[in-house]
């Protein structure tokens, strides 16, 4: 997937693919689905610096899946 599906907004980015990994399996198992858009070439992993990978959930489920990551911040 390169591009979002029509009506998906991005919740969370990183350029840590592991830690998108995370917040995408926290929303899976609070019942969001959602989507990775990585833009990084594994073939040419040197020249990936500073590359976002975004994570994108439905729009009607925006809300929940901000609160979901917001509360599972550190403060």
């Amino acid at each position: 997937m390169n591009q979002p599906p029509d009506n998906w907004v991005l919740v969370f980015r990183s350029t840590s693919e592991y830690e998108v990994d995370i917040v995408k399996a926290m929303l899976a198992d609070n019942s969001v689905m959602a989507e990775m858009i990585n833009s990084h070439d594994h073939i040419l992993e040197s020249l990936n610096v500073n590359k976002e990978i975004g994570l994108y959930v439905h729009k009607s489920e925006l809300d929940k899946a901000a609160k979901i990551i917001k509360d599972s911040e550190v403060e």
